[in-house]
C-alpha cells in the first residue's frame, strides 16, 4: 500500500479548490449539511454510500471514485494499527485451522429427569418455613 495515499478529504479539498466552491456553497449545491461537507474535507467522517452519490453526481465522477478513495484510506489506516495488528497477530489461516471437538457429556448424564413440582409439594414446603404464607386455595389458621 502506498505511504502517502490520497484521502476522500484531499480530493475532495482539491476539487472545491478547482471549480472556486467552498464547504457551504457544496454543501447548498448537493444538499448536505455543511457540518458533514466539513468532516469529510477534514477525513473526521467516512464517505457514505449516499455521499458518494452526491459528490459523484456534482463533481461529474462515479461512486466507486469516492468509495474507493475512502477504502484505500481505512485500509491504510488500519495497516498502521498497532492494537489491530496485535490482535490478528495470534490468526492462523484456514489451512493451518483445526477444529476440535469437546467431548459430549455421557448419555446417563443426559437421561436426568426433572422432578414435576405439584401444588401439594409447594404447599408442604412453605409448610415447612416458620412465618411463611400457604398457597392459595388453603385458609390460614390463626
Amino acid at each position: 500500500m502506498q505511504k502517502n495515499i490520497q484521502t476522500p478529504g484531499t480530493a475532495l479539498k482539491a476539487l472545491l479548490g478547482k471549480h472556486g466552491l467552498n464547504c457551504n456553497r457544496l454543501s447548498k449545491a448537493i444538499n448536505m449539511s455543511n457540518a458533514m461537507v466539513r468532516l469529510l474535507v477534514l477525513d473526521k467522517s467516512p464517505v457514505s454510500i449516499t455521499a458518494a452519490f452526491r459528490l459523484a453526481k456534482f463533481f461529474k465522477t462515479k461512486p466507486e471514485y469516492w468509495l474507493i478513495l475512502q477504502m484505500n484510506y481505512d485500509l491504510s489506516k488500519a495497516e498502521k494499527d498497532k492494537v489491530l495488528a496485535k490482535e490478528i497477530s495470534g490468526i492462523t489461516d484456514v489451512g493451518n485451522y483445526q477444529f476440535v471437538r469437546k467431548p459430549h457429556a455421557s448419555k446417563a448424564v443426559k437421561k436426568i429427569v426433572k422432578k414435576k413440582i405439584t401444588l401439594a409439594d409447594k404447599r408442604k414446603a412453605a409448610a415447612k418455613i416458620p412465618g411463611a404464607k400457604q398457597a392459595r386455595g388453603k385458609k390460614i389458621s390463626k
